[in-house]
């Protein structure tokens, strides 16, 4: 039975304009670039009216051309002005599904659905609907459902090796909203501000570059007249602006935070501007990470993050998929084991490195700072010396770095990685059979006293991450990776 392509939402015809006219700007810059008259003559608004024609009559192609068909057991996307193009989505292929959601289009039930599948190669998702109601959400995640569920039926009939350790029994519905109270905690707690200031200050670099400078040495004269209170005064309201700015597009991005199990999938929603619903299935997580910033772990606070082989995650920081936003460090991983049903219940302990082992993490980092601090005092001088603050900093850093520098192994097939870097704690839970490859590695010099780096590769997206622990133990360094080999 043939079935009907339908059309997008009327509402779409100002999505594709939008993406027709961020091509057309290129060439309206160029026109304001090559009007050097001080009034627009005739020609230019005769070549402006050339670029706006295609950017409107080609939205409105692209729109009627746009169609998509609901079959049985796939979509069917129509799409091309010139070149028709027609693709053909399983269900059975769908790995995950993403809902975007404009506070615009809320009170109009629009959204916009990606689509990810196994076969995709780029970084963007594999199909995009771009406006269409939630009620077309809901009829493709059912007939989704029904061929996963045929699929697990037949299962049944033919079970492999592994259908008892993939069953999810009843009691895995839990599910986690986020209060007002630990929002707010995690948006305190964020060192989003850090990478701000440093905007901060490029953009003061760009501005340097088109304000005048009579102005600018205006500025720095009255500023250098100023009190020290006054210029103190005026640090603290450029950080009080990046740690405001900072919490509000972590409240903004995590607002109303929830996430449950469905069958085998994961669903997160957040979002207050945008809200944005995320489906992905549980086969795709590569690994759990536990990540504590040093002010977090100060205060006895985790984030839980998903690594996942899905490009759902490419908008969250480090590109991992944040579970459980801030908890308890105790209740962390039993809340994530009610999830993510492979994680252990309890983390056996994680051996701390020698002296000697930690002291080559400090010194990888000092001796370079030692380095530039002589440079910039050399050639800065006598303010330049003022630079030596650096290397208690450096130090903090390697001494972090080198205390969460652990591996272990537990008892349930799961490899325990522990890393800090630039003052945060992150603890990896790897399932063996996550594990894309493994290596390990060391110098002339660590061969000597029998140490080794061990790198372990694992699937991001579309890409690979490289989880390092450094300066292990040899015989550390082996077993885990004949654990590896021999699985």
């Amino acid at each position: 039975m043939l079935m009907q392509a339908k059309r997008l939402h009327p509402a779409a015809l100002l999505y594709f304009w939008y993406q027709s006219l961020k091509s057309g700007l290129l060439y309206f810059f160029i026109l304001l670039a090559f009007n050097f008259n001080e009034r627009f003559t005739g020609y230019f608004w005769l070549a402006l009216f050339a670029v706006l024609l295609p950017t409107v009559v080609g939205g409105i192609l692209k729109y009627l051309r746009y169609s998509y068909e609901l079959a049985a057991q796939e979509i069917i996307l129509h799409s091309g002005v010139i070149f028709p193009k027609h693709l053909h989505i399983s269900y059975a292929k769908i790995q995950t599904l993403q809902t975007k959601q404009w506070f615009y289009l809320r009170p109009f039930g629009l959204l916009s659905l990606q689509i990810e599948t196994s076969s995709q190669a780029a970084d963007e998702p594999e199909a995009v609907l771009p406006v269409i109601s939630r009620a077309v959400v809901t009829q493709i995640q059912a007939k989704r459902d029904a061929v996963l569920k045929n699929d697990r039926q037949t299962e049944i009939f033919f079970p492999d090796r592994d259908s008892e350790t993939e069953h999810i029994p009843a009691s895995s519905e839990f599910s986690y909203q986020i209060k007002g109270h630990d929002l707010n905690l995690y948006a305190l707690t964020s060192l989003g501000f850090l990478p701000l200031m440093l905007g901060f200050l490029a953009i003061y670099n760009r501005l340097s570059d088109v304000i005048p400078q009579k102005y600018i040495n205006a500025a720095v004269k009255t500023l250098e007249n100023r009190s020290g209170v006054v210029l103190s005064l005026l640090a603290i309201v450029v950080i009080l602006l990046a740690l405001g700015f900072s919490y509000l597009v972590v409240i903004n991005r995590y607002f109303h935070f929830e996430v449950h199990p469905e069958e085998k999938q994961l669903v997160t929603s957040k979002g207050l501007l945008q809200q944005n619903i995320v489906t992905a299935s549980q086969e795709k997580i590569q690994a759990v990470v536990i990540s504590q910033s040093f002010l977090r772990q100060a205060l006895k606070l985790a984030t839980v993050q998903l690594v996942l082989a899905s490009q759902a995650a490419d908008e969250e920081q480090d590109d991992q998929l944040v579970l459980l936003p801030v908890l308890s460090q105790g209740l962390a991983l039993k809340n994530a084991s009610r999830l993510v049903k492979w994680l252990p219940q309890k983390i056996p302990r994680l051996p701390v490195g020698r002296r000697f082992e930690r002291w080559k993490i400090i010194r990888n980092i000092l001796l370079p700072t030692i380095l530039l601090v002589v440079i910039i005092g050399l050639f800065f001088q006598p303010y330049g010396w003022l630079s030596v603050v650096l290397l208690p900093v450096a130090f903090w850093i390697g001494y972090y770095a080198s205390v969460n520098n652990r591996l272990a192994l537990t008892n349930a097939d799961v490899l325990l990685a522990q890393n800090g870097h630039l003052l945060t704690r992150k603890l990896y839970l790897i399932p063996r059979g996550r594990i894309q490859a493994m290596s390990m590695q060391q110098t002339v010099l660590m061969a000597r006293v029998e140490l080794s780096h061990l790198k372990i590769i694992l699937r991001s997206g579309n890409e690979k991450q490289v989880v390092q622990v450094r300066y292990l133990p040899k015989k550390k360094a082996e077993e885990i990776y004949r654990w590896y080999r021999h699985k």
